[in-house]
């Protein structure tokens, strides 16, 4: 798909690290401009750093997606320095561990406010954009997590279910503006979120057992789900959540 999102600028939040390093680079491969937005300036410096470095045009922003204001004008940024915006990834996320009952007011609404009104922010910014080109694509990440019903998770998966629905309903929302909206639901990979699982070895090996694929997934394999649906090639697939997990769930 080489040059199949030529000429195409790419709002990757959450774009510090993590599946951003897999999705900006590919996105960046098929010829698309990458604006990695994170709310560390440094770490989204670091991701558009390594895609300068393959040769392709990208930039770090920095900006808090919880935030309307942050986001209105990292979105206006892009547009003026890049010169619009034809595809979004929302993949910011916070993934705190704990019990249930041990869930504090505060950590439930910081959640909810990064997980899942990011997203809400950030498709409304970028949408009046999209609809002016005529066309865009916007690509949510949601989490297996949700199918599952994970326990010590349960903020963050209340805020990836509510990604499942956000993501059906602005599908027939935009449609008519020929904008597709899609999601993807990974299942485990070795990022730095894994971190908070205190026996990584454990950890691993149970992954495994649940996979049909015995290997680690990689924010490569990430970025060629997310390429295919933010290229013309994905334009009669609107509404859907694909999950891509090494045939863990099968729903």
């Amino acid at each position: 798909m080489a040059g199949a999102l030529e000429g195409r600028i790419a709002i990757v939040t959450g774009g510090g690290g993590g599946l951003a390093e897999g999705i900006c680079a590919r996105l960046a491969a098929d010829g698309a401009a990458i604006a990695a937005v994170d709310v560390s300036q440094e770490k989204a410096e670091r991701v558009a750093g390594q895609v300068r470095s393959d040769g392709a045009r990208a930039v770090a922003f920095e900006a808090d997606v919880s935030d309307k204001r942050s986001v209105e004008a990292m979105v206006e940024r892009v547009a003026r320095e890049l010169g619009g915006v034809d595809i979004l990834v929302n993949n910011a996320a916070v993934y705190p561990r704990r019990a249930w009952t041990e869930i504090e007011e505060e950590e439930w609404d910081r959640v909810m406010a990064v997980n899942l009104k990011g997203y809400f922010l950030c498709a409304r910014a970028v949408y009046p954009y999209m609809r002016e080109r005529g066309r865009g694509n916007i690509v949510n990440v949601a989490s297996i997590t949700f199918f599952i019903g994970w326990t010590l998770l349960m903020d963050y998966v209340a805020s990836k279910g509510g990604i499942v629905g956000f993501t059906r309903t602005l599908a027939r929302e935009v449609g008519p503006d020929n904008i597709n909206v899609n999601a993807i639901a990974p299942g485990a990979f070795p990022t730095d979120a894994e971190k908070i699982h205190p026996d990584q070895e454990g950890y691993n090996r149970w992954v495994l057992e649940q996979q049909s694929i015995k290997r680690r997934g990689t924010p490569e394999d990430i970025g060629n789900l997310v390429a295919f649906l933010a290229s013309d090639a994905s334009s009669f697939i609107t509404g859907q959540t694909i999950g891509i997990d090494g045939g863990w769930m099968m729903r």
